[in-house]
């Protein structure tokens, strides 16, 4: 009998098991790995400097620029890229995108709404953007390229655009400065300059848990003390208690996870009654709701996204269950202004999001389309944790999976006061795709070489009344 693991149990297999073919890991050629690089510093660069210095856009306004040449150039040549690597590596290619079912299955549905919006010629262009960015990400996690190398590559494109942001903002003012004297960099809006801020400390952050304690680890934590710094320049305060909060619930997943589901369902249970003694606390004190949030949060217009959510809510109730289509609401034809159901609502029609990622999608996909894309992060999230609890097969491999988890929650957070999951164009939609691509390939290596070492112990222990030379041989993966 052979030996074969299934969602993390072992069970014995029938003799004509093998595992899937061209799934195992395996040295990919040179041209492959150059091919992969490319794209990925392609990807990454364009995800956190955007269009913006080329084109005179921010990235949220590339973001809805869909029909920008730069933005089609950029994903048509990494498509062009991916595809070569994709056909190399057909059946992995196939295998992860199996697996990525929640994932697509929302950009399915995004499209299917985009197809019954009242312009389906130009919602179409943006969620083909979609398609384009995954077959992207799925090219550079066939190439061979591993989540240490992603986090490597991420670290020092992160380093040096926010080297350029801050060089801008003290010797070129009138263009790193906006005029209220917050920091934008070379990203032309105070919220792109604080997500790129983000982006990086978080990198620079879990990058120095490759070092050993010593000079050089305190320089590379330093650094991302300033990049921290930089989020508040920009007067982002979203950023800014985000990014303290992703550090310490990550450390908390990354300790949980290796201790296993008990240990989590402990922790999960204990935060549950410390909520909910304090909550029991503040009702018998007299505190009120209002009181509690301006004591957190301080302001409970969120910066007058309150108004915006509640002019939302309204139009949300008129396509409950399926939305206006994807890229229907908010303008897609960028400088034309051409199209987009926000300029019948007055004031809507110069917001150009919901600056809730959330509310964005219930308002475009509807229902429907907002429980899909739930579903999707959930799987990204076990994706994560699944990674997190395996042990470390090689030097670098925790810190990369902990900065994978934290970029996970930096979205799904972030995204709950600005509009970036599933956004077109968007840095942490670029980003996501390419971890949760790569974070699959590394969970199916992992699970092969379990596969193999348990094949290998079971053929040094025969089965009673069965010689060594009749136990079967360790599966040849074929690449």
């Amino acid at each position: 009998m052979a030996v074969t693991l299934e969602a993390g149990t072992e069970r014995l297999a029938p003799p004509s098991w093998q595992p899937a073919e061209s799934v195992a890991p395996r040295q990919n050629g040179w041209l492959n790995l150059a091919l992969g690089h490319t794209l990925l510093f392609l990807l990454l660069a364009f995800g956190m400097v955007g269009a913006r210095p080329f084109s005179g856009a921010d990235i949220d306004s590339a973001s809805t620029a869909s029909d920008g040449f730069l933005n089609q150039a950029i994903w048509l040549g990494g498509v062009a890229l991916a595809l070569p690597l994709i056909f190399s590596r057909f059946r992995l290619a196939v295998t992860l995108a199996i697996q990525a079912w929640p994932l697509l299955l929302v950009i399915a549905w995004d499209t299917a709404t985009a197809v019954w919006s009242p312009l389906p010629d130009v919602t179409l262009r943006r969620v083909a953007v979609l398609w384009l960015m995954y077959a992207a990400a799925l090219g550079v996690a066939v190439s061979g390229i591993s989540l240490r190398d992603f986090h490597r590559m991420a670290f020092l494109i992160a380093g040096v655009v926010m080297a350029l942001d801050i060089m801008a903002a003290i010797g070129m003012p009138s263009r790193g400065l906006d005029n209220e004297g917050r920091v934008i960099g070379m990203h032309g809006h105070k919220n792109s300059a604080g997500q790129v801020a983000v982006m990086a400390s978080l990198c620079w952050y879990f990058y120095a848990g490759r070092l050993s304690w010593g000079a050089t680890r305190i320089l590379m934590l330093g650094a991302a003390a300033v990049f921290y710094l930089v989020i508040f320049a920009t007067g982002s305060k979203t950023g800014s208690a985000l990014a303290m909060l992703v550090v310490i619930w990550t450390a908390l997943a990354a300790m949980l996870c290796r201790k296993g589901p008990s240990a989590v369902a402990l922790f999960g249970s204990g935060l549950g009654f410390l909520v909910l003694a304090i909550v029991v606390v503040l009702m018998l004190a007299g505190v009120s709701a209002t009181e509690v949030g301006t004591a957190v949060f301080g302001d409970l217009t969120f910066t007058g996204r309150l108004p915006l959510w509640e002019a939302i809510w309204d139009q949300i109730t008129k396509h409950f269950w399926t939305g206006y289509g994807f890229g229907a609401f908010w303008d897609v034809a960028g400088s034309d202004n051409s199209f987009g159901f926000s300029k019948s609502v007055g004031w809507l029609g110069v917001v150009g999001q919901a600056h809730n990622g959330y509310l964005d999608l219930f308002l475009q996909t509807g229902l429907v389309g907002l429980g899909l894309a739930l579903l999707s992060l959930g799987w990204m999230f076990r994706l994560g944790a699944r990674l997190l609890g395996q042990p470390p097969r090689r030097p670098f491999d925790m810190p990369a999976r902990a900065f994978a988890y934290a970029m996970i929650l930096s979205i799904a957070l972030y995204n709950l006061l600005e509009s970036s999951y599933l956004r077109p164009h968007h840095m942490q939609a670029v980003w996501l795709f390419m971890l949760v691509a790569l974070m699959q390939r590394e969970l199916l290596e992992g699970r092969i070489v379990r596969q193999r070492a348990l094949l290998r112990r079971r053929r040094s222990e025969p089965v009673h009344g069965q010689s060594l030379m009749g136990t079967p041989r360790e599966p040849f993966l074929k690449a």
